[in-house]
């Protein structure tokens, strides 16, 4: 299983993904092209734990997917 985190810097969240979330898209979003304007995506992690050091490394507040709900 593999992780994402989406470091959104316009509200200030970094929220964990599963790879294969529909909003994950293996790291590419639901805006395809969208560029960096409002955030990044980091990984892939290849564990939860990799993923939620990721996230603090961010500094900002972090959350798990509610829809993929990464365990």
């Amino acid at each position: 299983m593999k992780y994402y985190v989406y470091e959104n810097w316009t509200i200030h969240k970094a929220k964990i993904h599963l790879a294969d979330c529909s909003f994950c898209n293996n790291g590419n979003g639901i805006h395809h092209g969208a560029g960096k304007k409002n955030g990044v995506w980091h990984g892939p992690f290849a564990t939860l734990g990799e993923a939620i050091k990721a996230a603090k490394a961010t500094g900002e507040p972090v959350s798990k997917c509610e829809k993929c709900e990464p365990t």
